[in-house]
């Protein structure tokens, strides 16, 4: 028996380079348990693992340990090298002279399932992913029982060895997304990765695009929502954010909390994103061109105000505009990386004092503050966090063109962004679909809840047939479906 433990001793210092933890314990004859202790549920190391084998009096067969070991999960491994990448899991190595098997006796820290922190809701369930991809898969599993609910299990990066699975209801998903996914990522077995953001920059069709062309998200319902569209959810171990592809343009604007609403707020919603996107990206730049090249477009009551809120300004309307936006950034940015008591005084303290400084002293005008402070609610109503800082930064350039050129840069930059939206992919699907391309069926109430057919008198019954035939495509071509 000490030769055996005397083996596994050398072994396993010539792998850690003799800095090591791994506890080697002889419980029988010719056997003996390796683990690292930090990482096992110590109470189930004896009661399964050790209590019954020391009832064992000759040298055991991979399957005779089996048996005596009573615990759920338990593999035969070949050597001490195919053990190692569990035990750093907190699994425990069963050895013999000949053979030997691993336990999952692990009892790694995580946290418990909590409520969503950073995607508030008021009426869905209140269940977020945690960093344990066992429970997170678990939580989709209870969400969504039916035995067509896929799982792909994938291994990325030479030292974490992080554990990927790639989810899809397999009678709802295109089979070409699954391959392009499952492809990319056995393509990452060298990449070390911490967190789902990094493999999703990894995977993604263009990852020079600043818009994102997948979701992340830490709501369950969302995902499950996902998955019965036919989307894939890809989890990786010690995440919290699972991501959600293909994802077009629309759906980064788009909660399923919607849903919860009713189908007449739900539609109200939507609509109010939409057109809060137009303000945080146009209504800056608007005011740049209008006072730099477009006087006539502005009322002449309007006019005089703007021309008293400018009077002792120093600066050009685009310079003034930059700079104030900046200073929005630096305000959100500040509020973000504070302590969360701190950051909430520093955002409203810090906005207002210096809003209040800036006017007195003639830096800026009071009306420029009032649509910068419009432009960012309008960003801050995206529901996605990656978009809504897209929105912030293509502001910038945005206002630049208006700046240099007026109305004409303002309509050129956003030619120039809407055909960069319509060359992207997301998993090879359109990025801008149901927008473009408009020769694929796309129904309004895709983007608009229609109301359910239970209670429609026959006037209802007929606006909602025109309504589900209307097609998107129809705005620019002119064809509306029988």
């Amino acid at each position: 028996m000490s030769d055996l433990v005397e083996t596994l001793r050398t072994q396993f210092s010539s792998i850690f380079h003799d800095n090591t933890t791994v506890i080697i314990r002889a419980v029988a004859h010719d056997t003996a348990v390796c683990y690292l202790p930090e990482l096992i549920n110590i109470e189930q190391l004896n009661k399964f693992v050790l209590t019954p084998l020391q009832q064992v009096h000759w040298v055991p067969t991979s399957e005779q340990l089996k048996r005596y070991v009573m615990v759920g999960e338990v593999r035969t491994m070949e050597s001490i090298a195919d053990a190692i990448p569990l035990m750093m899991k907190g699994w425990v190595y069963v050895a013999t002279p000949h053979t030997g098997v691993v336990v999952n006796i692990a009892n790694i820290p995580n946290r418990q399932i909590g409520s969503p922190q950073n995607e508030t809701t008021i009426l869905g369930p209140m269940l977020a992913f945690n960093e344990s991809l066992e429970t997170n898969t678990a939580l989709l599993r209870s969400s969504i029982p039916n035995t067509a609910l896929h799982k792909e299990a994938f291994k990325i990066g030479n030292k974490r060895n992080t554990s990927v699975h790639l989810m899809y209801m397999t009678d709802q998903v295109e089979e070409s997304c699954a391959n392009i996914v499952r492809q990319r990522i056995q393509q990452l077995y060298s990449n070390d990765i911490t967190g789902s953001s990094e493999l999703m920059h990894l995977i993604q069709d263009n990852d020079s695009s600043i818009f994102p062309q997948m979701i992340l998200t830490e709501r369950v319902d969302l995902a499950s929502h996902s998955l019965l569209e036919g989307k894939i959810v890809i989890l990786v171990d010690g995440s919290p954010l699972v991501i959600i592809g293909p994802s077009e343009f629309t759906d980064f604007f788009l909660t399923t909390e919607d849903r919860y609403m009713g189908w007449g707020i739900g539609t109200f919603l939507r609509i109010l994103r939409m057109l809060a996107l137009l303000i945080s990206v146009y209504l800056t730049p608007a005011y740049v061109a209008a006072l730099t090249f477009h006087y006539e477009i502005i009322p002449s009551s309007l006019l005089v105000s703007l021309i008293e809120s400018r009077s002792r300004v120093p600066f050009p309307p685009l310079f003034e505009t930059l700079i104030l936006e900046l200073t929005m950034e630096l305000l959100r940015e500040a509020g973000a990386r504070l302590p969360t008591k701190v950051g909430q005084t520093m955002g409203i303290v810090g906005g207002i004092v210096i809003g209040q400084a800036a006017v007195q002293a003639g830096f800026t005008s009071n009306i420029l503050i009032m649509l910068v402070a419009l432009a960012a609610l309008g960003s801050f109503a995206t529901p996605n966090y990656l978009m809504s800082s897209t929105l912030r930064l293509i502001r910038y350039p945005m206002v630049i063109f208006a700046g240099l050129w007026g109305s004409i840069g303002i309509v050129f930059f956003s030619v120039l962004a809407t055909i960069h939206l319509i060359r992207q992919t997301s998993l090879g699907q359109p990025y801008f679909y149901p927008i473009h391309p408009s020769h694929k069926s796309s129904t309004l109430d895709q983007d608009v809840l229609m109301p359910e057919l239970k209670g429609l008198t026959s006037t209802g019954h007929r606006i909602r047939k025109y309504a589900k035939s209307f097609r998107l495509s129809s705005l620019w071509t002119g064809k509306i479906d029988n």
